[in-house]
């Protein structure tokens, strides 16, 4: 009975599987964004001389 039970709670499907599909993306999100305000609080003081001429 006790090796049944090591078997059954050490199989495979007692092992969750890892979700990569939906949860892998979405702790980049805040970093790209702050990436992009960055980079767009830099690129405006030229973007504004390029249109002033």
């Amino acid at each position: 009975m006790a090796d049944r039970l090591v078997r059954i709670s050490s199989s495979q499907r007692a092992v969750p599987a890892p979700d990569w599909g939906h949860g892998a993306i979405e702790p980049m999100l805040p970093a790209l964004l702050r990436g992009v305000i960055f980079i767009s609080v830099l690129a405006a003081p030229f973007v504004a001389a390029l249109l002033a001429g």
